[in-house]
């Protein structure tokens, strides 16, 4: 997502957190919101910053902000070869919904997209 879809998607149902540290950009979010669903559009952690904890720390201000907006339902999908992230999702209480076969366009063509989802009742 180029920086400047990532502004034009800043209103309406969708809101944006952003994580610095030390003046350092470390991660940010972007979800949509229609009635009691929340879908995730865009995750992300700088490299310096993987594997440290920040991502699930990202992924639980999402579902915070969340409940704090009703939302009763998240939805998320990631690239199938993506297994750090599904990994992480997975222990969040997320689970596989569907495949979607040849979502994201790949070096090879194309390949599918995990769409999951979570309750929070």
């Amino acid at each position: 997502m180029s920086y400047a879809n990532f502004l034009s998607c800043l209103s309406g149902k969708y809101f944006a957190f952003v994580a610095y540290q030390n003046e350092q950009l470390v991660g940010l979010y972007l979800a949509h919101q229609v009635l009691d669903e929340l879908t995730l559009i865009e995750v992300g952690v700088a490299p310096e910053y993987r594997g440290k904890g920040y991502g699930k720390a990202l992924m639980q201000h999402f579902e915070q902000q969340g409940v704090k907006r009703g939302a009763q339902q998240f939805w998320l999908e990631v690239r199938e070869s993506n297994h750090i992230a599904i990994a992480l999702y997975q222990s969040l209480d997320f689970s596989e919904i569907e495949i979607r076969k040849n979502y994201y366009p790949s070096e090879n063509g194309h390949e599918n997209a995990v769409v999951m989802s979570k309750f929070t009742f």
